[in-house]
């Protein structure tokens, strides 16, 4: 009776940790998302009525490369970088989430073809990753917190939580999921959407 009492504990413990560090990342990033879906309408209703930016497209492409360089960063993996960080086999550096962040605008801005999909991703993989180092989670557990990520940043900027969750815990190996990050995906992604939807921001 005892052990079983001391499992139970110990599994609550390990629940409410994960709520907690589910719903902090959920929270960030949803404000995050929010403020990326606000500035990407904003650059594309500039593009609209000024069409003629376009021609602009070679300078933007221009700053985002020397802003890579700047940032020491010119070897970007991307969205495969984010998944070998899920296996465990790389880390997401920090500096990837404003670069992604004003590249992904600039590019809208000047006509440029870009989707948000990916620029959710590495956004919301490596704001998770931080997080992850900051909670001083082991390698297995960064895994988890890298698709919480993930999946509050689809959930803000799509505003689809339970679709963000199934997307990031498969993206990595499709047909194959991660069952024990389901819970705190589910947090983060509800939270970010909730937050996300309170400030206007909606499917």
């Amino acid at each position: 009776m005892k052990e079983t009492i001391k499992t139970l504990l110990k599994d609550l413990r390990h629940f409410f940790r994960w709520g907690i560090y589910a719903s902090i990342v959920g929270i960030v990033i949803g404000f995050v998302g929010i403020a990326f879906v606000k500035a990407l309408h904003m650059v594309n209703d500039f593009r609209t009525d000024n069409p003629m930016i376009i021609w602009g497209l070679p300078i933007a492409g221009v700053i985002i490369v020397t802003l890579y360089k700047v940032c020491n960063y010119e070897n970007d993996g991307g969205t495969n970088l984010v998944i070998s960080t899920i296996h465990e086999k790389s880390t997401i550096p920090f500096r990837m989430a404003p670069l992604i962040f004003i590249s992904t605008l600039l590019t809208h801005m000047f006509g440029g073809s870009a989707g948000r999909e990916g620029a959710a991703l590495q956004l919301g993989g490596s704001i998770g990753n931080q997080f992850g180092r900051w909670f001083k989670l082991k390698d297995s557990d960064i895994r988890t917190i890298v698709m919480c990520g993930m999946s509050a940043a689809f959930a803000a900027i799509f505003g689809t939580p339970m679709a963000a969750v199934i997307f990031a815990m498969e993206v990595n190996s499709v047909g194959i999921m991660y069952y024990s990050a389901f819970v705190p995906c589910v947090i983060s992604a509800l939270t970010a959407s909730s937050i996300a939807n309170t400030f206007g921001v909606h499917a």
